[in-house]
C-alpha cells in the first residue's frame, strides 16, 4: 500500500486496486503527476486504507483472488459513498456486470486492456464528479418532496407489463405504459415522469440510445432495465452511456421490484433538487456506430426539459 505525491497543492486522491504489482506501477506512473496516488494489492487492503484515508475515486480490477473488484466496491461504497468507483474488467461475467450496478454503483466500466487516454479521461471526469458529490453532500440534505410522487414510465413490448408493475406497487404509485419509444416519449411530454423502467429491446430496437439521450438532456431522469435477454456487453454500454440506477431480470420479484422503484424515486428527487450531482452520472459519448433516436424524436428528447422543469 503505497502513496506518492510530493506536490503542496491539493490534488484529488486516486486509489487503484490490482493484485498484479505491475499493473499498480504502471498506474502510478500513469496518473501520479495529476493526483495523490495510492495502490492496494487486492481489496482487503483497499478496504483498510479507505477506513483511514479520504478517496475521490476507487479503479478496481475486477478479478482478483479472495475479494473480487465488485465485493471490495459493495463495501467501499458504504466506507466512502461520494467516491465515484470504476471497474476494470477482462471478461464477460454477466451476473458480475449486474451485481456492481445494483450494488456498487459503478460510474464507468472499462474494458481490459486498456487505452491509457481512454482511462485517463474516464478518471478524469470521475475525479470532477466526486467533487460536485462533495460539494452537494455539503449543501444538506434535499428538502423532503412534497406532494405524489411523478409517474413510472414502463417500456416494454409486452402490454401487460405495466399492469402488473402498478399491482405490484401499489395505489401510491402512478404507472403509465409505452410499447414504442415514440409512444414513451409522448407520454413524457404529457406526464410528470420522475423514472423509466425499459426493456432493453424494444419493437426490435435497442434502448440504450433513447436512455442515453434522455440522461443527456433530462439529468434527473432514472433508468430502471427490468429484462431476462440481457448479456454482458449490453449491460456495460446501458452504464457507460445510459447510466442505468438498477438492473432487474424478469420474471418480477415483487419486493424487489418495489424497493428498486421506491429508491429510483428518491433518487429522482435528489437529482432535481441537486444539480450539483448530474455531474456524478454523465453519460459517455457513444461511439460512432451506435443507435440513436431519430432526428425528430431526438428534437422531442431535448425539449422534455421545459417540460419536465414545469414539475420539478
Amino acid at each position: 500500500m503505497t502513496e506518492t505525491s510530493d506536490v503542496a497543492a491539493p490534488k484529488a486522491r486516486v486509489l487503484f486496486v490490482d493484485d498484479e504489482p505491475r499493473v499498480l506501477t504502471t498506474m502510478r506512473m500513469l496518473f501520479r503527476a495529476n493526483y495523490q496516488v495510492f495502490t492496494a494489492e487486492g481489496g482487503p487492503q483497499a478496504l483498510e486504507l479507505l477506513k483511514t484515508q479520504p478517496i475521490d475515486v476507487i479503479v478496481s480490477d475486477q478479478r482478483m483472488p479472495g475479494m473480487t473488484g465488485i465485493e471490495m466496491l459493495r463495501v467501499a461504497r458504504e466506507l466512502n459513498p461520494n467516491a465515484m468507483r470504476i471497474l476494470l474488467t477482462g471478461y464477460s461475467d454477466l451476473s458480475a456486470i449486474i451485481g456492481s450496478i445494483n450494488e456498487g454503483e459503478i460510474f464507468r466500466f472499462v474494458s481490459k486492456p486498456w487505452a491509457n487516454e481512454e482511462l485517463t479521461t474516464t478518471v478524469a471526469r470521475a475525479v470532477a464528479a466526486a467533487r460536485a458529490s462533495e460539494a452537494a453532500a455539503a449543501a444538506g440534505d434535499a428538502p423532503a418532496p412534497v406532494g405524489p410522487p411523478p409517474g413510472v414510465l414502463v417500456l416494454d413490448d409486452d402490454p401487460t407489463v405495466p399492469s402488473k408493475i402498478q399491482d405490484i406497487l401499489g395505489g401510491d404509485f402512478r404507472v403509465v405504459g409505452a410499447t414504442t419509444m415514440d409512444e414513451a416519449v409522448g407520454l413524457m411530454e404529457r406526464e410528470r415522469i420522475g423514472v423509466v423502467i425499459s426493456e432493453t429491446r424494444v419493437q426490435s430496437s435497442p434502448v440504450i440510445g433513447l436512455i442515453g439521450t434522455l440522461k443527456q438532456h433530462h439529468p434527473e431522469l432514472v433508468s430502471v432495465i427490468l429484462t431476462d435477454r440481457a448479456d454482458a456487453g449490453t449491460a456495460i454500454e446501458l452504464i457507460n452511456q445510459g447510466q442505468i440506477y438498477r438492473f432487474i431480470t424478469k420474471p418480477i420479484h415483487d419486493s424487489q421490484c418495489k424497493i428498486t422503484v421506491s429508491s429510483a424515486l428518491r433518487h429522482h428527487h435528489r437529482l432535481a433538487q441537486s444539480p450539483e450531482l448530474h455531474q456524478r452520472y454523465e453519460v459517455a459519448a457513444p461511439p460512432p456506430t451506435a443507435s440513436a433516436p431519430a432526428g425528430k424524436l431526438m428534437d422531442r428528447i431535448r425539449g422534455l426539459r421545459t417540460v419536465v422543469k414545469r414539475w420539478v
